[in-house]
C-alpha cells in the first residue's frame, strides 16, 4: 500500500519536569503518517516547510521514519508551525499553537493541480483531516477541492478524518459549511461525538446513510471506548476497554486511524482493524506526546 498523508507537520513542546519542554515534531496528519510507516505502509507526505534550522530538522526526523519526502515543498519566505501541549492531571490536553503564517498553510499557492495529480499514480490512498483544511485560504481550499476531485475520479480512496478543532477555523458556520463539502467524497471517514456536535448532527444513523456509498466506511469513535463501524450494509459496534491509567492522549486517534487503514487495506476484516488500532491508541495514551519511542514500538504487536 501506497499512502500520502497531508497537512501540517509542526516543532511540538511538551512539558516536563523542572518547567522544562521537550522539542519533537508532531501534527494529526503527521502522527498518523508516522505510525503508517513504521506499521510497513510505503508512506508520503504532502506539505510545505522553511529551509531554516528546525525545517531541516523536521525533514530529517520524517526521512528518519522512512517517510518519502517526494512531496515536501521547501518555502524560504516562511517557517514551519509551533505548538504547546500542557497536561492536566487525568492527561487530558491543551493545545496553544503559532502556526498564522507557516509554509504549510501556502502549499497550493503556485501547484498546477492538473500535472501534480499525475505525479499521484501510483498512490493508492491520500489521508487528510479538518485540521488540513483549516490551514488553507479559500483560494488554496477550492485548488485543494479540485485536487482531491480528480484523485477519486482516478480511483485514489480518499481517507478523511473531521477532527474539527473550531480554533483554526475563522467562524463555526465556516468550518461546517467546508467540512459537510469534503465529507461528501470521502470514502473512509473518521469522526468523534464532538466532531458530530460541532457540525450539528443529531442522528448519527442519518448522517452516515446521507454520506455512504457502496464501497465507503464510516469509523465513530464515541468515546469510553466505543467504536462503531459503519458500512453500507451493515453497522458494527465495539466496546473496548480503557486504560486504567492514561499518561497523555495526544496522538491517540492519530494513531488509531493509522492502525485501522493500514490493518484494512490489508485486508483484515472489520473487527481485527478496530482491535488492533485500539491496542495501539492505548499504547499511545500510556506515554508522554504523540508519538511513541520508536524503541518501544513493536510492529509485531500491532499487525495480525
Amino acid at each position: 500500500m501506497r499512502i500520502c498523508s497531508i497537512g501540517e507537520c509542526m516543532v511540538e513542546l511538551n512539558s516536563s519536569k523542572h518547567n522544562s519542554y521537550n522539542l519533537t515534531f508532531a501534527g494529526d496528519t503527521g502522527n498518523t503518517a508516522v505510525y503508517l510507516s513504521r506499521l510497513g505502509a510505503k508512506t508520503y507526505y504532502l506539505t510545505s516547510i522553511g529551509k531554516d534550522k528546525l525545517s531541516n530538522r523536521m525533514e530529517e526526523f520524517l526521512q528518519k521514519e522512512k517517510i518519502s519526502n517526494k512531496f515536501i515543498f521547501k518555502n524560504p519566505k516562511k517557517n514551519i508551525g509551533l505548538y504547546l501541549i500542557e497536561n492536566n492531571k487525568f492527561g487530558e490536553r491543551n493545545f496553544y499553537y503559532w502556526r498564522s503564517d507557516s509554509a504549510a498553510k501556502y502549499l497550493f499557492d503556485n501547484i498546477k493541480i492538473n500535472s501534480f495529480v499525475k505525479l499521484f499514480n501510483n498512490i493508492n490512498v491520500v489521508y487528510f483531516s479538518g485540521i488540513t483544511l483549516s490551514i488553507y485560504n479559500d483560494r488554496n481550499l477550492q485548488r485543494f477541492y479540485n485536487f482531491i476531485k480528480l484523485l477519486k475520479k482516478n480511483n485514489t480512496t480518499i481517507c478523511i478524518d473531521i477532527n474539527a478543532r473550531l480554533t483554526n477555523w475563522k467562524s463555526k458556520e465556516y468550518a461546517v459549511k467546508i467540512l459537510k463539502k469534503f465529507i461528501k467524497i470521502s470514502d473512509m471517514l473518521f469522526f468523534t461525538e464532538e466532531d458530530l456536535k460541532i457540525l450539528k448532527i443529531k442522528n448519527v444513523n442519518l448522517f452516515v446513510k446521507n454520506n455512504t456509498n457502496k464501497k465507503s466506511l464510516k469509523v465513530y469513535r464515541k468515546g469510553n471506548g466505543q467504536v462503531t463501524v459503519f458500512s453500507a450494509n451493515e453497522s458494527r459496534k465495539f466496546n473496548l476497554q480503557l486504560n486504567k491509567k492514561v499518561i497523555d492522549t495526544t496522538g491517540c486517534g492519530d494513531a488509531f486511524n493509522a492502525s485501522f487503514i493500514y490493518n484494512y487495506f490489508k485486508k483484515n476484516n472489520i473487527k481485527n482493524s478496530v482491535l488492533l488500532s485500539h491496542k495501539l491508541a492505548k499504547k499511545v495514551a500510556f506515554n508522554k506526546g504523540a508519538l511513541i519511542p520508536k524503541k518501544l514500538f513493536k510492529k509485531k504487536d500491532f499487525e495480525k
